[in-house]
């Protein structure tokens, strides 16, 4: 398999930018993570981000159903 040579910043997305990306408020994207396992990476107790190739995957999992 290939490697990916992205830039860092177009592999991981903050928080931010992922409400900016989707077009959803924080309180939609709290709901998916806790009630529908969306995908992401704690840093601190207050810092999250996520890896765009885990949050691909889940939005196709989730056309399937």
């Amino acid at each position: 398999m290939e490697e990916l040579k992205l830039p860092l910043e177009q592999l991981i997305y903050s928080e931010a930018a992922m409400l900016e990306l989707l077009g959803i408020d924080k309180r939609t994207l709290d709901d998916l993570r806790r009630e529908k396992g969306f995908p992401f990476l704690r840093l601190t107790i207050r810092s999250r981000v996520y890896l765009v190739d885990e949050v691909l995957a889940w939005l196709k999992e989730q056309a399937r159903r």
